[in-house]
């Protein structure tokens, strides 16, 4: 199975994404991982005060969750959709994201435009495209190798 990373605001609009990774790579079993990039907290206060597990829960919509299910059912090429998020403000800690969470690849759709959802949320192309695994752009049909691995 193939491990695939995706941004994503937790909005339906990231399920055309998908539809589009499914075709863009038809036959290939996916694990896709959506993930909103969020600044970890730079004061020892606001570091105490960080939630130890999930905390994140509240940024994605009542209901994306079964959403996300419903759509792995009907998309039986997407095998998992997980939904996370990546703290961090280095380089090191999203390759040390991408190892944890075993990624093969990742993606963006052709024209990402960033949605904050919180005042510590970040774009996340500058670490994807820093990232040493290949970052393909996908655009209806025709993927597009952004960038090969280093």
């Amino acid at each position: 199975m193939t491990h695939v990373l995706l941004p994503s605001n937790f909005q339906e609009d990231s399920f055309a994404s998908l539809v589009e990774l499914t075709e863009t790579f038809s036959g290939l079993p996916l694990k896709v991982v959506l993930f909103h990039a969020l600044e970890i907290p730079t004061s020892i206060t606001e570091l105490l005060m960080l939630p130890r597990e999930g905390g994140w829960e509240e940024l994605a919509p009542k209901g994306f969750a079964q959403k996300c299910q419903r759509l792995v059912q009907e998309l039986g090429q997407i095998q998992e959709l997980t939904h996370t998020v990546f703290y961090g403000n280095t380089q090191k800690a999203f390759t040390n994201f991408l190892k944890a969470h075993r990624i093969d690849f990742m993606a963006v759709p052709k024209g990402f435009c960033f949605q904050a959802l919180s005042t510590r949320s970040q774009n996340p192309l500058p670490f994807l495209e820093k990232a040493v695994l290949p970052l393909v752009t996908i655009s209806h049909g025709e993927p597009q190798l952004a960038q090969a691995f280093a």
